[in-house]
């Protein structure tokens, strides 16, 4: 098994395909850019190696808890929220798996896990493809699933109409041509983000409907091509095309520009986000902000907290790509890189006994050199207690409210919480 965290990605992978779609110059402004992370997105590539791992050998992700996965950059100790996160989408895995099985039929033969696939046979401009997390034929209704682990928390991803999830299906469609195949469904397990439809989410639609919808996939690609040949000629003496001119036609910002690598330099998104933030420029060169939040009447400032993630994820990328900057040598007028101190710890050649040696020279207790014990977490106490008796701890536990998040209606499960000031006057009623 390959760690997700090795893995390439083709020019034109399925990930960047709503991307390169909606952007045609998204491509020429990231090609030959190094790939990045974060602690987020690392968390993720951890929570998929643990699912497939549970996949392949048969096991349960809380047999998972405690040790470590390692991501591109970041490792973590596995624990009862990542195991959860990845056994939702095993146990649906599964259950689609067995239920698609025939009698006599290994439902194991049924599943492709991670499976790569390249749309090199459509003749793309460029290297195309991707991998799949799971490909499930159910021969008796002559559907292909593919279903897609998202591991995230902040951005919650459509299953309708996803080009993303489009993709995966031609590519699965492509890599299992034997398959007598009339409808796919494409399914988003995100088990961490809430959503109107559910934490597991579909979309189902005819194989003409997809081969419809490849044509302008193609087209797009073809765009994108368009813009990076153009890209290499921008402001060459006799090419007609200076780089505001293919800033223009070629670049497009908007929701897609959340992972794309160069949100930090892009002047679409940047004249966007300043935009959409009422930010101008005064004679002196100073920004200003057009509109105070207070002066807003409920419409207004339900669209400006629209454009509030877009402006937030362009802040954040500014500040990376300035950062990656200083970090290779790029001197930024007034700033510099300073040192990030962590907390105290003990010297790692330190024995404990020197530290009890002190505590005893001065007159303390020796105990006072270890921690206090401290009760088991809850998930703890349910690995110990193993799946027979997980329930009989289950009033013993809660899961206190710690107060209210402003998030928009339609991206959420939850129902409506009473405002401060009702619970305020009900209390005086």
């Amino acid at each position: 098994m390959v760690e997700h965290s090795a893995r390439d990605h083709a020019q034109w992978s399925a990930s960047a395909t709503e991307r390169n779609w909606n952007c045609p110059g998204a491509l020429a402004l990231t090609d030959g850019l190094p790939e990045t992370t974060n602690e987020a997105a690392d968390w993720g590539t951890a929570a998929h190696q643990i699912a497939e791992k549970c996949l392949r050998q048969g096991v349960q992700a809380d047999s998972f808890i405690g040790e470590t996965e390692k991501g591109k950059k970041h490792s973590f100790e596995v624990d009862e929220e990542m195991a959860d996160t990845a056994q939702q989408y095993v146990s649906y895995v599964r259950e689609v798996v067995v239920a698609a099985a025939p009698p006599k039929t290994n439902p194991a033969d049924l599943l492709h896990i991670e499976q790569k696939f390249s749309l090199a046979s459509l003749n793309p401009p460029f290297e195309a493809g991707g991998t799949a997390d799971a490909v499930i034929y159910k021969p008796l209704t002559e559907e292909l699933e593919v279903v897609d682990l998202k591991g995230g928390r902040g951005h919650v991803v459509e299953a309708i109409g996803n080009p993303q999830l489009r993709t995966y299906a031609l590519g699965a469609m492509l890599a299992n041509k034997g398959l007598k195949v009339k409808t796919i469904k494409v399914t988003i397990v995100q088990p961490r983000a809430p959503h109107k439809d559910g934490r597991i989410r579909s979309e189902s639609f005819h194989v003409v409907d997809l081969m419809e919808w490849t044509t302008d996939l193609l087209a797009a690609m073809l765009r994108t091509a368009d813009a990076m040949s153009d890209f290499e000629n921008v402001d060459h003496p006799g090419f007609g095309l200076s780089r505001a001119r293919w800033n223009a036609e070629y670049l497009s910002a908007g929701p897609h520009c959340k992972f794309c690598r160069a949100a930090g330099f892009c002047p679409a998104l940047e004249q966007k986000a300043l935009d959409a933030a009422g930010v101008w420029f005064d004679d002196l060169d100073q920004p200003r902000i057009s509109n105070a939040p207070d002066s807003m009447d409920p419409a207004e400032l339900a669209k400006r907290l629209d454009m509030l993630d877009m402006i937030g994820e362009w802040i954040n990328a500014v500040r990376a790509y300035a950062h990656a900057q200083a970090e290779i040598g790029v001197e930024i007028p007034g700033y510099q890189l300073v040192e990030k101190i962590g907390h105290r710890k003990w010297k790692a050649d330190v024995d404990i006994q020197n530290v009890i040696d002190v505590l005893e020279n001065a007159g303390k207790d020796r105990d006072l050199a270890y921690a206090p014990a401290k009760p088991a977490s809850p998930a703890q106490v349910e690995k110990a207690l193993g799946a027979k008796h997980k329930a009989d701890i289950a009033d013993l536990i809660e899961r206190s409210v710690t107060g209210t998040n402003l998030v928009a209606a339609n991206k959420t499960s939850r129902p409506a919480a009473t405002p401060a000031v009702n619970k305020h006057f009900d209390i005086l009623d």
